[in-house]
């Protein structure tokens, strides 16, 4: 028998061989789902690969991952670090976690790039109006002269980030509020995690806001409407996206019968009060979507879209004016999408 004739007949054994092993081990490529509870929403994980995954196994990772993350970053949990930061009244040096400490300066830099519309010293005011983990404040209005007291509390320029992962309060009181960029971060620890066990293809949700990795997913951007029919879908890959409104988490306000925005504007201590109603960001990390979506929708519709432009980020601006809706897009957005 010629040899390559006897080659070709054990290349197809081989093939053979290897269908059989795919047929009873139920290994071809496939999607498997996780769902799970945490930060106080749901989480989605969808992860596609040709091998077999152990689920309780993979599941255990993610868990593992996200409730380290948030035990670093959540100013709502008495054993996180991040709260127990803002418990210590002191103006010494204090040592964080590596992760903290970076996040914190994300957060600095977010802070100048956006004119200070951004800023992770916000928690006195969040508090105030009632969405932070105060409790006292849930159903009462600020008065004015709160609102001053709050911001005398308030500014980036209280907290100094020091090299070796220290921080130092220059005004004991200052608390930090992360809320902006804290999920997106988690979402990034997660499929960073994801990555290592050598599971690239997959998809990280968490309350809405979304990382994919080396394949494509088909996702669905918000625009703050609430009607299934305006929801946008496109592919993502390697990038994250998400979305920030001021269609949620609102209550009544004593200003004119409006409700107040959860979105809270630093720079004058009160809810936002403008036409824009959503904005969704994809950038590279779930990090930087999370902070710039907040980030965007604090500078409204018209400061808004000229950062998305001058700093070529993909990002949608969605505005109700008279009741009628319309988008601005950034070029960036305009690209990735036609």
């Amino acid at each position: 028998m010629p040899r390559y004739l006897s080659e070709l007949r054990y290349l197809r054994i081989a093939i053979t061989l290897l269908g059989f092993a795919t047929f009873f081990s139920g290994c071809s490529e496939k999607t498997t789902t996780f769902n799970g509870k945490a930060l106080g929403t749901t989480w989605t994980i969808k992860i596609r690969a040709f091998r077999c995954l152990d689920r309780s196994v993979i599941k255990d990772e993610i868990i593992s991952t996200i409730e380290e993350a948030e035990k670093i970053l959540s100013h709502w949990r008495p054993d996180a670090e991040l709260y127990q930061f803002n418990q210590a009244l002191t103006s010494d040096p204090i040592t964080v976690h590596p992760l903290l400490h970076e996040l914190l300066l994300h957060a600095r830099k977010v802070h100048e790039e956006s004119a200070g519309a951004f800023d992770p010293t916000i928690a006195p005011i969040v508090n105030l109006w009632g969405f932070g983990p105060v409790e006292s404040t849930r159903k009462s209005f600020p008065s004015t002269q709160e609102i001053q007291e709050a911001r005398s509390h308030v500014g980036i320029q209280l907290l100094e980030i020091l090299p070796e992962n220290q921080v130092r309060k220059r005004q004991p009181t200052v608390q930090v509020d992360l809320s902006s960029s804290a999920k997106g971060e988690i979402i990034d620890q997660v499929c960073e995690m994801l990555h290592s066990k050598g599971l690239p293809d997959h998809l990280v949700e968490i309350g809405g806001e979304i990382r994919a990795g080396s394949g494509k997913w088909k996702v669905a951007l918000e625009d703050g409407t609430s009607s299934p029919e305006n929801l946008t879908l496109f592919h993502l890959q390697n990038s994250a996206v998400a979305t920030s409104g001021t269609y949620r988490l609102n209550k009544a306000s004593p200003d004119a019968g409006n409700p107040s925005s959860h979105l809270l504007d630093p720079r004058t201590g009160r809810p936002v009060k403008h036409s824009l109603i959503a904005v969704n960001v994809v950038a590279s990390t779930a990090r930087v979507a999370d902070a710039f979506a907040t980030a965007f929708m604090i500078l409204g519709p018209s400061e808004g879209p000229a950062l998305a432009k001058k700093m070529n980020m993909v990002a949608r601006f969605h505005v109700e004016e008279e009741n009628s809706f319309f988008a601005i897009t950034s070029p960036a957005y305009e690209k990735l999408v036609h």
